[in-house]
């Protein structure tokens, strides 16, 4: 009985124990965390950070800290058949929001075991469904849903503790390199940003969020950028103006006369615009104006220039509107004569700093555009 007691009270302390541990982590390396979004697509790795504390030239390689190939002991086969960790303490582990491809190669949306098993020239990345165990020492390849080769790149400088950082980041990819010592060992990850965009805001769009007129509005747009899903875009444009929220406003109407027109229907898209000219502000006669001469429209511009100056007057937003029409034309004489009311006329110290800096360069016989 007194064994019998000895041994429960040993049981028990070890279970209170583990449920209060919280202590730093094993051998000082650090836990991080590092996000980012592609598109709208989150990317985070967790891991922990070792330094390399005065042990330069002997992190990676055979007969270093890190050596080439499988080489931790397994805790499964009692042999040197796991890959590194890609980091200390706990497996290091990434997860992907959304599907993604990594170096080209389809990976689904979850959490994976990140481990990595080097070789003197390249690097081999090899993505887990283990993504809770402790290091590598229970990793078994049945677990395997994506090996990628890479090549590590030389540093210029060492970098002491372990990261993780996303570099040459664009709209539907981003590179992530773990950096250690003095080398990187980088891997692509690419997004279906479009697709995975257009997902959400369909499912935004039948919610609360689709009766917002500028919400509407605000997917249109994404659409008329990319250039893709335009009859969809159509669809939105018109319920932001004749839908239970709806707007007939400039805003909305410009917004729908911009879908005609990268659908190329001409005809509707004039006729929309000259709506949506009748309830604009002369402000926002000079932003369509300013609109056509980036698309090296300045005939169309200076129609449009020329009717607000009709409807508004001598007032700023004209004035301004018609500077950058004559300028488009090559006309700087008469730019400088508009530039010069508009400075006049400037709401704001910064505006009118913008103004003597076109109006420089229009005595400097440059456009202002």
């Amino acid at each position: 009985m007194k064994n019998f007691r000895l041994l429960f009270a040993l049981v028990f302390i070890s279970n209170v124990v583990f449920a209060q541990l919280d202590v730093p982590p094993v051998a000082g390396n650090p836990r991080a965390t590092v996000t980012e979004e592609v598109g709208i697509t989150s990317i985070s790795i967790k891991y922990s950070r070792p330094d390399v504390n005065k042990r330069e030239g002997k992190i990676w390689g055979d007969g270093n800290l890190v050596p080439n190939g499988f080489t931790t002991n397994s805790f499964i086969t009692n042999k040197n058949t796991s890959p590194w960790r890609a980091g200390a303490n706990e497996i290091t582990a990434i997860t992907f929001e959304h599907d993604v491809k990594v170096e080209g190669q389809p990976l689904k949306a979850g959490t994976y075991g990140l481990f990595i098993a080097m070789a003197p020239d390249n690097a081999t990345l090899i993505f887990s469904t283990q993504a809770e165990a402790w290091g590598s020492f229970y990793y078994e390849e049945k677990f395997d849903v994506l090996r990628v080769n890479v090549k590590p790149v030389a540093l210029d400088k060492s970098v002491e503790y372990l990261k993780y950082e996303f570099i040459d980041h664009k709209d539907k990819s981003c590179v992530i390199a773990l950096q250690w010592e003095k080398l990187s060992i980088p891997f692509k990850v690419e997004v279906d940003t479009d697709n995975i965009v257009l997902a959400r805001l369909r499912e935004q769009l039948v919610s609360q969020k689709g009766f917002n007129s500028t919400n509407l509005i605000q997917a249109a747009q994404f659409c008329v950028t990319r250039g893709i899903n335009l009859d969809e875009a159509l669809v939105w444009s018109n319920r932001a103006i004749t839908g239970n929220q709806g707007q007939r406003s400039y805003v909305s109407l410009r917004n729908l006369a911009s879908v005609y027109e990268k659908m190329n229907r001409t005809a509707q898209a004039d006729s929309v615009m000259n709506e949506a000219l009748s309830l604009a502000t002369a402000v926002q006669y000079t932003a369509y104006g300013r609109i056509l001469i980036s698309q090296k429209k300045a005939d169309k511009a200076m129609e449009v220039f020329t009717a607000s100056q009709k409807k508004f007057g001598d007032v700023f937003g004209v004035n301004s509107g018609l500077a950058s029409g004559y300028s488009a034309k090559g006309d700087f004489a008469n730019a400088l004569k508009y530039a010069g009311k508009a400075v006049a006329q400037a709401p704001n110290e910064n505006t009118r700093k913008q103004i003597e800096a076109q109006i420089a360069k229009l005595k400097e016989g440059k456009d202002i555009n």
